[in-house]
C-alpha cells in the first residue's frame, strides 16, 4: 500500500509558508462558501473576520474583489524599514486561490498542497543536500526540527553542537559569537572555518519558534501559546462547531476477563459537542493520558461509529465528524506538537486551551463527567464513588465484576440509547435532547465535513507520528527493530542520507517510509525480528523486553535482536508478568497495556467467580440502573 503527503516533504519553514498562505485565503474561501447560503461558513466568517467588514456592512454586500483587497492590505503592513512583506500583494492571493482549488479538485481536498512554494523544489533532493537534526539541548532523543545545508560532512557535528549545546540556550549568544565558536572547532579539526555570512544563514533556517522557545524560556509560552478565555463559554452555533475534549479516571474497577482478578482504574477520553451535548468519541484503556491516545480518540470522533453492528445498541451514533473548534486543557499530552498538528494541519481544525488552573472554562465536558459518574459509573459493580468515604462497607475489589470489553459496551449502549435521548437542562426546551438538537443543527447548517470508510486507512496513517531516519544496508532502524524491503534498495547511501518514516506505537511490525522526492509513502515491514513474530505488539511491550535483554552484554544489547531472541524475551517477559500477577495490581495493568492474555486456573474471590454471568445481564442491569435516574434530567 501506498500513501501520499506532498506537505511532508517540506521543511518546517516552507511549511509554515504553507500554514501563512492557507490563513490568507482563508476569508475568501469562507466568502465563497458564504454566498451560497453555507451555514456553517457564515458562522465562521463572522465569528472570525468581521474585520473584513466595514461599520454596519453586511456580510452579502462584501465582494470578493473587496475582501481580497482587504486581505492584502492586512497583510502587506509595512516594516520600521517601510520595506512591504513579499506575497500579500491581490495578485499573490489571487494565485495562492487558484493552486488551492486546483489542488483541490484534483487531489481530493488537499488544496493546501497548491500553496506549497515551487522555489527550490530542486534543492530538497540535490545530491549535495546535507540534513542536520536539530534536538533539544537536555533531551536528545527529542527532535525540534531539521535545516538543509551544501557542506561537506566535516562540518556537520560541528554545526549541530553549537547550535543545541550554545544557540538554543536561554543565555542567547550572539550570531557572532555562535561563528567564533564554530570557527575554533573548525581549526582544532584543520577545517578551512565557514564565513559569517554561511552561518548566519544557516542559523537563520531555524524555525523561528523552536528559536524563541528555546532562547527565551516561559517568556515564550506568552507569545505561542494561544490562550482564548471564555472561549468554551461562547454559545456554539452548529452541530461541531466546539468540541471538548479531556481525559479522567473511571471510579471503578474492573476484572481481567481470563483470569478474573481486579484489575484497577481504566483511563477514559470523552469529546462532547458544545452545541448539542451530543458525545463525540470515546477511548477507554489502560493507556495514560499521552499524544497516542488523543490520536485514537479523534480518530474515534471522526470516523463512522457503527454502535449498531458492534455493541448491539438501538440506536445508531450519529455523531461524527471533522469539528471546527477542538477546546482542551494543559496537559502535556495536549500540548504536543504532534497533536497540535493533526488537528490543525491534518483534519484542518482549530485548537483552542483553557486558561491555567480555571476548569471553569471546560465546563461541559466537567459536568459531562460528572453525568456519567452519577448516571452510571457510581450504580456499577466495582465502583470506587468520587470519594472514598462514600464508600462505607462496600468492597471494590470484591464486587467488582466488569472486564473492559464489558465497560466499553456499557459506556457505548449508556451513551448511544441513554444520554443522547435524556432532556439535558443547558439545553433550548423546544429541543432539549442532544439528539434532537443535533438533528435540528444538521438542517440548518448541513452535515460537517466527514471521512468516508474508504478514506480511514488513509488518514489513519497520516495521523501517525514521524521522524528522520537513513535507509542503510539493514533498512531502517527504529527501536532495536530493523525494517527492510527489497525494492527501496536503491535508497542505501554511504553519507546516511534522513528519510521521513512514520511508525505505529500500537503496531511495530511496521513502518511506512517516504519516497525520495514523492509524496507517496510505502509500507515497509519488519525483517529482524520477523514482523509474523512482533505483530500488533506495542512499543510498551516492545520496552518490556528490551529492559529483559538489557541483562545481556552490551555488544549483544546493542545489536539487532533475532527473532529466536525475541520469542526467548517475550515468553520471560509474560511468566515474570505471571509470577506477579496474583499479588499486584502494576503487573495486571501491565499485562491490560501489553494486550497479554494470562490464564490462571482459579479467580480468587466469590464476586471474580460471578464473572460468568453473562454480559446481557450486566447490561441490562446497568440500564435499569440508569433509567432510575431519567427522570432527574442530566446535569448539562
Amino acid at each position: 500500500m501506498t500513501y501520499r503527503s506532498l506537505l511532508d516533504t517540506l521543511n518546517d519553514k516552507q511549511r509554515k509558508e504553507v500554514g501563512d498562505r492557507l490563513e490568507m485565503i482563508r476569508p475568501v474561501l469562507l466568502l465563497e462558501r458564504a454566498k451560497q447560503n453555507d451555514i456553517r461558513a457564515i458562522y465562521q466568517f463572522t465569528a472570525n473576520y468581521k474585520e473584513y467588514l466595514a461599520d454596519n456592512q453586511s456580510l452579502e454586500s462584501l465582494t470578493r474583489e473587496e475582501l481580497i483587497a482587504e486581505v492584502s492590505r492586512k497583510y502587506s503592513v509595512p516594516n520600521e524599514y517601510g520595506v512591504r512583506p513579499r506575497g500579500a500583494s491581490v495578485r499573490s492571493i489571487k494565485r495562492y486561490l487558484a493552486a488551492y482549488k486546483a489542488y483541490d479538485l484534483e487531489f481530493d481536498a488537499r488544496g493546501e498542497e497548491g500553496l506549497a512554494t515551487k522555489k527550490g523544489n530542486g534543492y530538497l533532493f540535490r545530491k549535495d543536500n546535507r540534513t542536520i537534526e536539530i534536538c533539544h539541548p537536555r533531551k536528545p532523543d527529542m527532535v525540534l526540527g531539521q535545516i538543509n545545508v551544501r557542506l561537506s560532512d566535516g562540518y556537520l557535528p560541528m554545526i549541530k553542537e553549537a547550535i543545541e549545546q550554545e544557540y538554543l540556550t536561554i543565555k542567547r549568544p550572539t550570531k557572532k559569537a555562535i561563528h567564533q565558536s564554530i570557527s575554533i572547532r573548525c581549526l582544532r579539526q584543520g577545517i578551512e572555518p565557514l564565513s559569517y555570512e554561511t552561518v548566519k544563514k544557516i542559523l537563520g533556517r531555524i524555525d523561528p519558534q523552536i528559536r524563541t522557545r528555546m532562547r527565551d524560556g516561559n517568556k515564550a509560552a506568552e507569545v505561542y501559546d494561544p490562550v482564548t478565555r471564555g472561549f468554551s463559554n461562547e454559545e456554539a452555533q452548529y452541530p461541531l462547531h466546539i468540541v471538548e475534549l479531556d481525559h479522567t479516571e473511571l471510579d471503578l474497577d474492573i476484572l481481567d476477563g481470563n483470569t478474573g482478578y481486579v484489575i484497577g482504574r481504566p483511563w477514559i477520553t470523552l469529546g462532547i459537542d458544545v452545541f448539542s451535548r451530543m458525545i463525540w468519541c470515546l477511548y477507554v484503556s489502560f493507556e495514560p493520558p499521552s499524544a497516542n491516545v488523543v490520536r485514537k480518540a479523534i480518530e474515534h470522533g471522526i470516523y463512522f461509529k457503527r454502535a449498531k453492528e458492534r455493541y448491539g445498541t438501538f440506536n445508531e451514533w450519529e455523531c461524527f465528524g471533522v469539528p471546527s473548534v477542538v477546546y482542551m486543557d494543559n496537559g502535556p499530552e495536549f500540548r504536543n506538537t504532534e497533536v497540535r498538528r493533526m488537528i490543525t494541519e491534518t483534519i484542518k481544525s482549530s485548537v483552542r486551551y483553557r486558561p491555567v488552573r480555571t476548569p471553569r472554562y471546560g465546563g461541559t465536558i466537567e459536568r459531562l463527567f460528572g453525568t456519567l459518574n452519577k448516571q452510571l459509573i457510581h450504580l456499577l459493580d466495582g465502583t470506587r464513588k468520587s470519594n472514598p468515604t462514600d464508600l462505607g462497607e462496600y468492597d471494590p475489589d470484591k464486587e467488582a465484576k466488569l472486564t473492559l470489553d464489558d465497560i466499553r459496551t456499557i459506556l457505548t449502549m449508556y451513551i448511544v440509547d441513554h444520554y443522547h435521548m435524556t432532556p439535558h437542562r443547558g439545553l433550548p426546551l423546544n429541543s432539549d435532547t442532544p439528539i434532537v438538537r443535533y438533528r435540528e443543527g444538521l438542517h440548518m447548517a448541513g452535515f460537517p465535513p466527514f471521512i468516508t470508510p474508504d478514506q480511514e486507512e488513509a488518514l489513519s496513517i497520516e495521523l501517525l507520528p514521524a521522524m528522520l531516519k537513513p535507509y542503510t544496508r539493514d533498512g531502517v532502524r527504529l527501536n532495536n527493530v530493523s525494517y527492510k524491503l527489497d525494492s527501496l534498495a536503491q535508497l542505501i547511501d554511504k553519507r546516511e542520507k534522513k528519510y521521513k518514516i512514520k511508525y505505529d506505537i500500537d503496531d511495530i511490525s511496521k513502518i511506512y517510509l517516504q519516497r525520495p522526492g514523492s509524496e507517496e509513502y510505502v509500507r515497509v515491514p519488519a525483517v529482524q525480528p520477523r514482523a509474523e513474530e512482533i505483530h500488533q505488539v506495542n512499543w510498551y511491550t516492545w520496552k518490556q523486553i528490551r529492559d529483559i535483554m538489557r541483562a545481556e552484554s552490551k555488544e549483544k544489547r546493542e545489536s539487532i535482536p533475532g527473532t529466536q531472541r525475541v520469542v526467548e524475551a517475550r515468553k520471560e517477559l509474560e511468566n515474570m508478568i505471571k509470577e506477579k500477577y496474583r499479588s499486584g495490581r502494576k503487573a495486571r495493568q501491565k499485562a491490560a497495556r501489553m494486550n497479554l492474555e494470562v490464564m490462571i486456573s482459579e479467580p480468587t474471590t466469590n464476586a471474580q467467580k460471578d464473572h460468568g454471568t453473562s454480559l446481557k445481564d450486566k447490561l441490562r442491569a446497568a440500564r435499569m440502573l440508569a433509567e432510575q435516574s431519567m427522570v432527574e434530567g442530566n446535569d448539562e
